[in-house]
Parts: C-alpha cells; sequence; structure tokens
C-alpha cells in the first residue's frame, strides 16, 4: 500500500508543476518533464498498482481473484 500511496503521491505532485509550469513544464530546461517521467515509471515499475490492488484485495481484503 505504501508503494501505491507513493507512486499515486508523487505522480499528483508532477502533474501539479506540469499544469503550474503551463507550455515550460515540457521543457527540458526545467527539469519539470523529467520528474513527471520519473514520477509515471512509479506508476508501472516494478510492480503495476492495479496488480498491488489486486494483492491487497485479495490478502487482506480476503475477496476472490478478480482476474
Amino acid at each position: 500500500m505504501a508503494m501505491w500511496r507513493a507512486g499515486d503521491a508523487a505522480f499528483a505532485a508532477a502533474d501539479q508543476a506540469v499544469q503550474t509550469h503551463g507550455g515550460f513544464g515540457y521543457a527540458r530546461e526545467f527539469h519539470v518533464e523529467r520528474y513527471w517521467r520519473e514520477a509515471r515509471i512509479m506508476r508501472l515499475a516494478p510492480i503495476s498498482q492495479e496488480m498491488i490492488l489486486n494483492y491487497v484485495t485479495e490478502h487482506v481484503l480476503e475477496l476472490p481473484r478478480s482476474y
């Protein structure tokens, strides 16, 4: 759950930074685009957020497998 929350929080912060910078959020000289890319990868690797949620529902909430 900590990995899921950290990835979600990092992406939200990076997305807000891109929104704040507007068009310059994609410019390489401000490094915001790099932070956004790094935050995005936290949602995919090493385990996707969907697999984390599947694990939590199966082992913590004891619900049946959804995949």
